[in-house]
């Protein structure tokens, strides 16, 4: 069985969904097998990708050789298997929004909404232990206590309360409500998710930059595997090639079809290749020679590795 390799390194943008969307127009194969390298970007398009994958192919499975964060991890959610190597990584799904006084700064969707959550419990501290300490150390009734511990509270918090903006808070949840929309609109299909684990990618994490590896992303997911085999081969390959672009500033996007064996292990400690060994030779023989490359597509080996009078195997 042949499978399409759609390798994907960059931000997560518009024109790499249009690359996407150019490169399907000639897929080869039912299956398909997604290499993302990327440190985020924007979430419509993410979805985009994810859903024209699934479109295209039903089901597509995806391989995280080492970065796959934020709008990535959107694209992961509509896989219906994840393969993350050791040193592989997804992130949180709070959609960053860009500051409306800063030219490249862009926070969390969770900031202003955690900061909401963690007044409100102060202030509820505060009133309980002023209460507390005026009827049980002054003697007061709890009429009079509550009243004078109500006004101590809003006298302490109404001025940091104030300053918050309810427009930037609408802001806000509507931008958390993007990614429990479109992760539960692509989990529908892959069915990959575990009870929960949508608002834990969205709302659990203290940091957008927060690990989360194999071990964790199995908590999160249902099918998660190590790469193994021809995979891992494949995947430290990926390594090598996508680590150079993985921070262009436009994606890089290309796709062909190999004659490859999709699995991973479940196994933690099964070995992978090291970086030298034949194993990883054979992987891109496996990709440049089983398979022709889709038209416009590049192959896992640069031009100059290749020999252009040697033909595909039939």
């Amino acid at each position: 069985m042949t499978t399409d390799i759609i390798k994907y390194s960059g931000p997560i943008d518009l024109n790499g969904y249009q690359q996407i969307s150019n490169i399907l127009k000639n897929k080869q194969s039912p299956e398909a097998l997604l290499i993302l390298a990327t440190s985020g970007g924007d979430p419509h398009a993410g979805f985009r990708i994810a859903r024209a994958l699934q479109h295209e192919y039903g089901q597509f499975k995806i391989l995280i050789p080492r970065y796959c964060k934020s709008a990535g991890t959107l694209i992961a959610v509509g896989a219906s298997e994840l393969f993350l190597d050791d040193m592989s990584e997804l992130g949180p799904l709070d959609i960053q929004v860009k500051k409306g006084d800063e030219i490249m700064g862009r926070s969390s969707g969770l900031d202003i909404i955690q900061a909401v959550n963690y007044l409100q419990g102060q202030a509820m501290s505060a009133f309980r232990t002023y209460l507390v300490e005026l009827t049980r150390d002054a003697g007061l009734s709890t009429k009079v206590a509550s009243d004078i511990a109500s006004n101590l509270t809003t006298g302490l918090f109404e001025p940091i309360f104030g300053q918050i903006d309810p427009t930037k808070l609408a802001e806000m949840q509507r931008a958390m409500e993007i990614a429990f929309a479109y992760g539960a609109r692509l989990n529908d299909k892959s069915q990959n998710l575990r009870q929960g684990g949508l608002e834990k990618l969205i709302t659990s994490y203290p940091s957008h930059g927060f690990v989360i590896d194999r071990k964790e992303a199995k908590t999160i997911f249902t099918r998660v595997f190590k790469p193994h085999g021809a995979l891992a081969q494949l995947s430290l390959a990926s390594f090598n090639e996508m680590n150079a672009t993985i921070n262009s500033p436009t994606p890089v996007v290309n796709m062909i079809c190999v004659n490859v064996s999709i699995n991973g292990a479940n196994n933690e400690n099964a070995s992978a290749p090291s970086p030298d060994s034949k194993g990883t030779k054979s992987a891109e023989r496996a990709v440049n020679e089983n398979c022709p490359p889709a038209p416009g597509s590049a192959s896992l080996s640069s031009p100059s590795k290749r020999n252009p009078k040697k033909r595909a195997k039939p």
